[in-house]
């Protein structure tokens, strides 16, 4: 099986900032079938990960998805289908699929 894709929300804190929050749920809340083919995590700048996250990744505003390294989506909460259509433009095959699958049932 291809390696997991990166996911990394970059956020102030998502318990104390609403809009760190919906970021972050927008990617926890994928379907399983996506979700086993990403690994997500949040990097608040409370912390000196977080910051460092934050400054290698020359990010400019909060909060920030960075899919497989790329900054996506800035200070914007992307809707689920944009989500999708993210991750399948960077995503292996069997990512790919899956995300087909969840789109179809839409």
């Amino acid at each position: 099986m291809s390696e997991k894709m990166v996911v990394d929300i970059l956020t102030l804190d998502s318990v104390q900032c609403a809009a760190c929050q919906y970021m972050l749920e927008a990617v926890s809340a994928l379907p399983e079938n996506v979700r086993q083919h990403i690994e997500f995590k949040e990097w608040n700048i409370k912390g000196a990960e977080g910051i460092n996250k934050f400054l290698g990744y020359k990010a400019r505003v909060l909060p920030t998805i960075v899919i497989n390294g790329d900054i996506v989506f800035e200070s914007i909460i992307p809707m689920y289908e944009e989500l999708l259509d993210a991750l399948a433009a960077r995503a292996p095959e069997v990512l790919k699929t899956e995300i087909a699958k969840v789109r179809d049932a839409i």
